[in-house]
């Protein structure tokens, strides 16, 4: 299923479901295979904060198709701090991929607002699972 708008909105849907699951205030962001921002949403009480750490794990996870829980690890490294201080890229765990039904790379989504990058990645994997 390409990565449409009616998609876009049940996957943020989603997310805001499983955060109030959870008792969370979170921003969700979702962009396409090339980085696009394609859907923003934060629930009301998510810190401003949110807004830019979202963007930039979405971001992260689509420049190199992985989640960004596989990627931390790599940001001390000097073309990741580049990513980091020019395209905005947020190397934290939180940001997933979207696939398509035959597991193409279709864009990220990610999660910023919970205690703690798992509670991000948990609320962005059931959101992306859409």
């Amino acid at each position: 299923m390409p990565l449409t708008h009616a998609r876009i909105q049940v996957m943020m849907a989603r997310a805001i479901e499983k955060a109030e699951q959870m008792d969370l205030r979170i921003t969700v962001a979702v962009v396409d295979a090339d980085g696009r921002r394609r859907g923003l949403v934060s629930m009301d009480g998510a810190r401003f904060t949110t807004h830019d750490i979202a963007w930039g794990k979405a971001l992260a996870c689509a420049g190199v198709q992985l989640p960004t829980s596989q990627t931390a690890e790599r940001s001390g490294r000097p073309v990741f701090m580049y990513q980091m201080i020019h395209n905005g890229f947020v190397f934290a765990q939180g940001g997933v991929p979207i696939t398509g039904p035959d597991g193409a790379f279709e864009g990220a989504l990610a999660i910023s607002g919970g205690p703690g990058g798992p509670a991000d990645e948990e609320i962005a994997l059931y959101a992306a699972g859409a």
